[in-house]
C-alpha cells in the first residue's frame, strides 16, 4: 500500500451516533441458557458510560494539587429509550426483569409492589452490551464491523417512566418508553480487527507521509522549521511505540 493510500485509509468518515446495537443478557433465573437470555430489544437511544476519578485538593506547600482519593466512580445509572411493538413484548420482558427485585418468596408469601420482598442480588442482575459499529462495515467476522463494545455489569431496571397517550393530532407517532438501569461498573473492548494499525502506528503513517512530503514546503520557505517540528514528533512517536510494544 502506498503512502498516499495509507494516509487516506486512516482518515475515515468518522464514527456515527446511530450505528449501534444493544444486547441484553437477562438474569439466570429466567432460564433457557445464555442464548435464550440474550435479547436484542428495540432501543432507539442510549449512551456510552462515563468514568470519573474522585479527587481532593491537597498541598504540602504552595499551590494546591488535585490528587486522586483512591476511588473510581465507574457505575451509576443509564437511561435508554425503547420503541414499543404492538404486543408490548419488549416492555413485558423489562417489567418482568424489574419485578425480580421485589417479588421474592418468604414464608409462603410472594412479594409485590405493595409489600415488597427483596430478592437476592444475583437473582436479578444481568448485563447489557452496547456495540458501536463502523459505518463502512470494515473488519472482523461481524458483518457490521463492530468497532467497540461496552458491557454494563451487574445491571437491572430501576425505573420506568410514564408513557403519555393521546388521541389528538393527525399523525400517530410510535409509542416509546424510557427505562433507567442501574449498574455497578462497565468494561470496554476495542476490536483490533477493524484497525489494520494501532493508534500509535496510525500516527507513524501520518508522520512518515508528512516527512516524505516536506520537500514541498521548500516552495514556501518553511521547510527547515516544519521539518524540525516533524522530526521531534517522529522521535516521540518512536519512543511511544517502543514503550507500548508497537515495534
Amino acid at each position: 500500500m502506498s503512502t498516499i493510500d495509507d494516509l487516506k485509509y486512516n482518515f475515515d468518515q468518522g464514527a456515527r451516533a446511530n450505528r449501534f446495537d444493544v444486547r441484553f443478557f437477562l438474569p439466570i433465573i429466567f432460564g433457557g441458557g445464555e442464548t435464550a437470555r440474550t435479547m436484542g430489544l428495540r432501543v432507539e437511544s442510549c449512551e456510552l458510560p462515563g468514568r470519573s476519578i474522585e479527587t481532593k485538593q491537597w498541598s504540602e506547600f504552595g499551590a494546591l494539587r488535585t490528587m486522586p482519593t483512591g476511588r473510581v466512580n465507574d457505575g451509576g445509572t443509564t437511561t435508554m429509550s425503547f420503541v414499543c411493538d404492538q404486543a408490548f413484548a419488549d416492555r413485558f420482558i423489562l417489567e418482568a426483569w424489574q419485578s425480580l427485585t421485589y417479588t421474592a418468596q418468604s414464608e409462603g408469601k410472594t412479594g409485590n409492589q405493595i409489600q415488597p420482598i427483596m430478592g437476592y442480588y444475583n437473582d436479578y442482575i444481568g448485563e447489557i452490551q452496547i456495540l458501536q459499529n463502523r459505518s463502512d462495515h470494515r473488519g472482523g467476522d461481524d458483518s457490521k464491523g463492530v468497532a467497540l463494545t461496552y458491557t454494563l455489569k451487574e445491571c437491572y431496571p430501576t425505573e420506568f417512566a410514564s408513557q403519555a397517550l393521546s388521541s389528538s393530532g393527525e399523525a400517530s407517532p410510535l409509542l416509546k418508553f424510557p427505562i433507567t438501569f442501574g449498574y455497578r461498573y462497565w468494561l470496554s473492548e476495542y476490536n483490533e480487527n477493524v484497525h489494520q494499525r494501532s493508534f500509535l502506528n496510525k500516527g507513524r503513517v501520518i508522520l512518515d507521509s508528512l516527512l516524505e512530503g516536506s520537500n514541498l514546503l521548500s516552495r514556501f520557505g518553511k521547510e527547515g522549521k516544519v521539518r524540525r517540528t516533524l522530526t521531534n514528533l517522529d522521535t516521540r512517536t518512536t519512543q511511544l511505540n517502543n514503550i507500548f510494544g508497537g515495534g
